[in-house]
């Protein structure tokens, strides 16, 4: 066979600090002092201003902009800013203490928690690494196919394993199989984090606790609809398989992969040296299944039983997976600590924040801001609008800020039309976990740029191929799943 002939990155992928070029010319401290110092100014020009609206709802909004702007600029860590809405909430007399920090327990809060937990039992035991290996042996060396394994292993693990955590999982196997593609190892390499990357976040729209965003969005919107772990479960799980496919078949498209084979036989020695499934692995699947179960059939076997119905609700049936996890020994407190307990913040502040814009008639005064542009245009109209809306925010905010500022203006905004906030509320949720234009998107996408194997360039470019269509196939599955009464 002919040698492949690799050509250099078009632009040598340098992680920068801000995705705005020219903040990279100011000095780290003067910047710092400027990205805090414009969020309190517009704090306090906003809370000041007379405007002709209720002081709470001025307030508010005078908080969403300071918090916005925090998130924005990520000079101070999101979950510290986290801790400032509270605050500010309670300062400005919006809420009382109580009020404020109520949120931060939402059941939502430790469904998650207990998923978590149970995805961490799953890496400690290896069990994560196992299906890893196995597609991707499964594959043959053959470059389309190991793609697909990849995306695969992605999207399975990050239906119960938070997005960061598996590819941080994948990236040593991803480039371990691309180290054997000679000079075009690198090429293959961000070739296959890429794919990575945008399959944990189309994976992870299948569950409730996949990401920080479902979790949000499902929380905000069982404030106002019947809304559980199965309704997300119903549309989320044929999006992601629809993401996924629609992936797998422009990623090579975009990205223009060299035409080599891959040597796997290092993968496969990992793979021999994890030996057949023990005792502890079989004993966690099991648990993880009857877990599952509680999810899905919960309500069902509640009735049936006789058992009080709140018993089987997702928050306090993953809590409890989550016990017997620690009782049977498959983790102990000390894997726990390598959660990001942090995320429990962002959301807990989103939540109340969104309350507040709620209660105080902000996120009533923003919708009818987006409904009078929208017009009286049709459903369709409007989710394109707020799709379009998300998918830009969340180039430069964070998925998980963006979900937490925009899902309760999409449900004002489906009360001023007078229809159901489901369609709307899941179409800023699902967009704002598909915008990989920018390495500040989403965690993964900047954990796996991190590594130096693929340009900004090339992400921008697969993330627009990529990203937009996957927002309209997103808003046409909503529609049609919502037409039909199935969401």
């Amino acid at each position: 066979m002919s040698p492949v002939y690799c050509p250099p990155p078009d632009e040598e992928p340098i992680p920068k600090k801000h995705y705005f070029k020219f903040l990279e010319r100011v000095p780290a401290s003067r910047w710092r002092a400027v990205s805090i110092i414009i969020p309190l100014l517009a704090l306090a020009v906003i809370s000041l201003l007379p405007l002709q609206m209720d002081r709470p709802m001025q307030y508010t909004l005078a908080i969403l902009v300071c918090i916005s702007m925090l998130w924005t600029f990520g000079m101070i860590p999101l979950a510290v800013t986290a801790l400032l809405v509270p605050v500010l909430l309670v300062g400005f007399g919006v809420f009382s203490p109580v009020e404020a920090l109520q949120p931060f327990a939402d059941p939502v809060v430790y469904l998650l928690v207990g998923g978590l937990i149970i995805a961490e039992t799953f890496r400690k035991n290896g069990m994560d690494k196992r299906l890893a290996y196995y597609l991707v042996t499964m594959a043959k060396g053959d470059l389309r196919r190991t793609l697909m394994a990849l995306i695969a292993s992605s999207a399975l693990m990050s239906m119960w394993i938070s997005n960061t955590a598996t590819v941080a999982l994948l990236i040593p196997v991803a480039l371990g199989v691309a180290s054997h593609a000679g000079d075009c190892s690198k090429k293959v390499g961000g070739f296959f984090l890429i794919g990575i990357s945008m399959g944990t976040g189309f994976g992870a729209l299948s569950t409730m606790i996949s990401s920080p965003t479902n979790a949000i969005t499902s929380a905000l919107l069982a404030k106002v609809v019947d809304w559980g772990f199965v309704n997300w479960l119903v549309i989320g799980v044929p999006t992601a398989l629809a993401l996924l496919v629609l992936l797998y078949v422009l990623l090579p498209w975009a990205i223009k992969p060299p035409a080599v084979g891959l040597d796997l036989s290092t993968i496969a020695e990992k793979r021999s040296k994890l030996g057949p499934m023990k005792p502890m692995e079989f004993m966690v699947l099991m648990v993880f299944g009857f877990t599952v179960v509680l999810w899905i059939m919960g309500d069902a076997i509640a009735k049936a039983t006789g058992l009080p119905s709140g018993i089987m609700n997702s928050g306090i049936v993953a809590l409890l997976s989550a016990v017997v996890m620690f009782i049977i020994g498959a983790v102990d407190w000390n894997d726990a600590k390598n959660i990001a307990w942090d995320v429990f913040l962002i959301i807990g502040a989103g939540l109340a924040l969104g309350e507040a814009l709620e209660v105080t008639g902000g996120a009533k005064f923003l919708a009818e801001g987006l409904a009078s542009m929208a017009g009286t245009s049709s459903l369709i109209v409007v989710m394109l609008l707020l799709a379009i809306i998300t998918f830009l925010v969340t180039t430069v905010l964070s998925n998980t800020a963006t979900t937490a500022l925009l899902v309760p203006i999409a449900i004002s905004t489906a009360a001023s039309l007078s229809i159901d906030p489901t369609p709307l509320a899941l179409t800023v949720g699902m967009v704002a976990s598909i915008s990989y234009i920018t390495p500040v998107g989403t965690p993964p996408v900047t954990l796996a740029y991190s590594t130096g194997t693929f340009s900004r360039r090339e992400l921008a470019k697969s993330g627009i191929i990529i990203g937009i269509p996957a927002m309209f196939l997103i808003i046409g599955l909503i529609y049609v799943f919502f037409s039909f009464g199935i969401v």
